[in-house]
């Protein structure tokens, strides 16, 4: 941004024209607010926006635009500050826009499972509703359901424990309403499950965290409820046994909707070594009719027994979502990584992180199923990693997951943590992606600072 916008003069010129655009009592300045919009869910360092707005309608997010715009202000779009990677971070002097007060349903067709909901609506509110209707909206935030928006997770395409049968974000979202940083509004997409008209913008914006468009309503696709649901654990001496047997689950047992993976030190923090010894859990939920979740459990039993895996009653999923909050509370903060590796090469990288991270302490864990690992690196503790360390090694793991054909993320994103390593994965395919992002938004303004190098 450019200097001018630094001297306080030009700052309070930007707030007043806010306040009369959209309300004085949509434009907020108190310091706890400031301060809860200067920072997500990461251990990113936070930065103090200049205010933080929360617009009502998609009129209020077009003024708030066009007013960055003609003042060169950076703009952060922000829902439940669920972020893990800076995405919802400002940066330095920026409007916040928060849309949690943009949160209504607007439009529900229930003959086509199709509705239309606002960005700030959070998904188990959205879940809970649509419940009675027998229907749901499968992609997950695997712990984060309380506080998660929709146009957070249209933002990231986030996906969560249920990928590996519903897929992520992206392939749930009919259409979307945008802001672009030119001011512009955008209807993309269709009420309609297929459309072979133009190119799909619609999909640009989704995954783009922010930096594209700013997203006002979301036409989302939902799914019927299963009938019956089951999950199961497993314990494995050999964590390279359980990633056999979870990509034979992936590829076989139909009705599996979930495999979630913790290593023995995951294990030994939220259940305890002596309760489990020193195991490796596999955790699989199947979902569908009472015959086909009862035969997919049979075939779990012959596939994970065949592979060493035991049965056991501790750990599930409400102990897998726990994870990073209870790793993160015992051992501060942390550098973590979410990348993805083809399914038949998770072994071979889950061998080479322990090698090369001796003797400091890893924790692993994640949704195998879909070949993604959440991989933590503790900086407080026995085996404690340095920040510098520990960051080097994030980088590493990127270096190696690509080369493996796989992904530096799949599904936290790119914000400003894995920014510095989306070149390892794309090439020369970055500089397009600079012309596509110079045409949704010419004057840098929204969220400046992430996804590009």
């Amino acid at each position: 941004m450019s200097g001018l916008f630094e001297s306080a003069a030009v700052q309070d010129k930007l707030v007043e024209r806010l306040r009369a655009l959209i309300g004085a009592e949509k434009v907020f300045l108190s310091g706890h607010i400031l301060t809860t919009a200067s920072k997500d869910e990461s251990d990113l360092e936070p930065k103090a926006p200049l205010c933080v707005v929360r617009p009502e309608t998609t009129e209020d997010v077009v003024n708030v635009v066009k007013t960055a715009m003609d003042f060169k202000a950076p703009i952060t779009a922000r829902g439940g500050g669920t972020s893990l990677e800076g995405s919802s971070i400002p940066a330095r002097n920026a409007i916040v826009v928060d849309f949690t007060g943009m949160d209504k349903i607007v439009k529900f067709v229930v003959e086509e499972r199709r509705v239309k909901v606002e960005p700030g609506i959070v998904l188990a509110r959205l879940n809970r509703y649509f419940s009675q209707f027998g229907l749901f909206f499968p992609p997950s935030t695997s712990g984060a359901e309380e506080s998660a928006t929709i146009g957070g997770m249209v933002s990231t395409d986030a996906s969560g424990m249920y990928a590996l049968r519903y897929g992520a974000t992206r392939a749930w979202v009919m259409a979307l309403e945008v802001v672009t940083g030119r001011g512009d509004l955008l209807h993309l997409g269709r009420n309609v499950p297929k459309s072979s008209s133009g190119y799909s913008l619609k999909d640009i914006i989704i995954g783009s965290e922010g930096t594209l468009a700013l997203i006002t309503s979301a036409t989302l696709r939902l799914a019927p409820l299963p009938e019956a649901r089951q999950s199961v654990c497993f314990l494995f001496d050999e964590l390279g046994d359980l990633c056999h047997a979870s990509a034979t689950i992936s590829a076989f047992v139909e009705r599996a909707i979930a495999l979630e993976l913790m290593d023995a030190s995951t294990i030994e923090v939220l259940i305890g070594e002596k309760t489990l010894g020193a195991k490796h859990m596999l955790i699989v939920e199947l979902a569908g009719t009472s015959t086909e979740v009862a035969k997919g459990y049979e075939d779990l039993k012959d596939i994970a027994g065949g592979a060493s895996g035991v049965l056991s009653e501790s750990g599930g999923f409400s102990v897998r979502k726990k994870a990073t909050d209870v790793i993160r509370e015992r051992f501060g903060p942390v550098v973590r990584t979410d990348c993805v590796l083809p399914l038949t090469l998770v072994s071979d990288f889950v061998s080479w992180v322990k090698d090369c991270s001796k003797p400091r302490k890893t924790f692993i864990f994640g949704h195998i199923g879909t070949g993604i690992l959440h991989i933590l690196l503790p900086q407080r503790g026995d085996g404690c990693w340095s920040k510098a360390e520990a960051l080097a090694f994030k980088k590493e793991m990127a270096k190696k997951a690509v080369e493996m054909g796989g992904s530096i993320s799949g599904e936290h994103g790119v914000g400003l943590g894995n920014k510095d390593v989306l070149a390892l994965e794309h090439g020369l395919a970055i500089d397009y992606m600079r012309r596509i992002k110079e045409v949704f938004d010419p004057y840098n303004i929204l969220n400046p600072d992430k996804v590009l190098p």
